[in-house]
């Protein structure tokens, strides 16, 4: 599920359209520039307005729901989790209470509006970091990100972070597809499951982080072979239409 997610992203941003046919560079300065006004100027009018003009520009592309609500969400839960404790405990003036379990929950008012300005930020934040992987794919990402000067170092990190993030969901599905057929997750209704459930977990994880360092030597190694000096070969980015 999570690998044909991104999948489907990579394919969504390699379709012919207005967006992906702009320059990588105008789209990561773009992204930066209102990444750095959501998070720095006061208010919550701009990244509402911010999330507004993503939230069009993914339904121009036709975006399938389920990609934008799987990259959503976990961010969105996170800032509902902000905004309740700075509702609850942001001090001020009181806005009104309620009774919950016996115990009694006062909302303060400037708790609200900087719980509402903290979740509408991530919001904003997320959609335009999803319209930017939408509509660039990572080799273009990675050209843009070297004619800013980004230390080389840290793109061939993301080239090949991106490039293996696939390989290794293969090499852990087939590790835990071969432990649930050696029953290694019972049944999940007594502790004795449990138990053995968080062993083979445990197992899994430790081989894919052993075949993940082994897969990376190997990579470098043939790497080396090749003739790689940390320089990226091929078209710098996409001409603009």
């Amino acid at each position: 599920m999570v690998k044909e997610s991104y999948l489907m992203v990579d394919a969504l941003a390699q379709r012919d359209n207005t967006f992906t046919r702009m320059d990588a560079r105008v789209k990561v300065l773009l992204s930066v520039l209102a990444l750095a006004a959501v998070v720095g100027l006061p208010g919550f009018k701009l990244p509402l307005f911010i999330f507004a003009l993503t939230s069009a520009l993914i339904l121009a592309i036709r975006v399938p729901f389920k990609i934008v609500a799987g990259r959503m969400l976990p961010p969105v839960f996170l800032g509902i989790v902000v905004f309740l404790f700075m509702a609850l405990f942001h001090q001020g003036s009181q806005v009104f209470s309620l009774e919950m379990l016996g115990l009694e929950l006062k909302i303060y008012g400037e708790g609200l509006i900087l719980g509402t300005t903290v979740l509408l930020r991530i919001i904003s934040s997320v959609s335009i970091l999803l319209c930017l992987s939408l509509t660039t794919p990572v080799h273009e990402l990675g050209y843009a990100l070297i004619w800013f000067h980004i230390p080389r170092v840290i793109v061939e990190i993301l080239l090949l972070t991106y490039r293996y993030l696939f390989v290794l969901w293969d090499e852990g599905m087939r590790i835990r597809q071969a432990q649930a057929m050696r029953l290694g997750y019972p049944d999940w209704r007594n502790p004795a499951g449990w138990k053995k459930a968080v062993n083979s977990t445990s197992t899994l994880m430790a081989m894919v982080f052993i075949r993940a360092y082994d897969r990376a030597e190997n990579t470098f190694s043939a790497m080396q072979i090749r003739g790689y000096n940390g320089d990226i070969a091929g078209q710098r980015y996409k001409k603009t239409a």
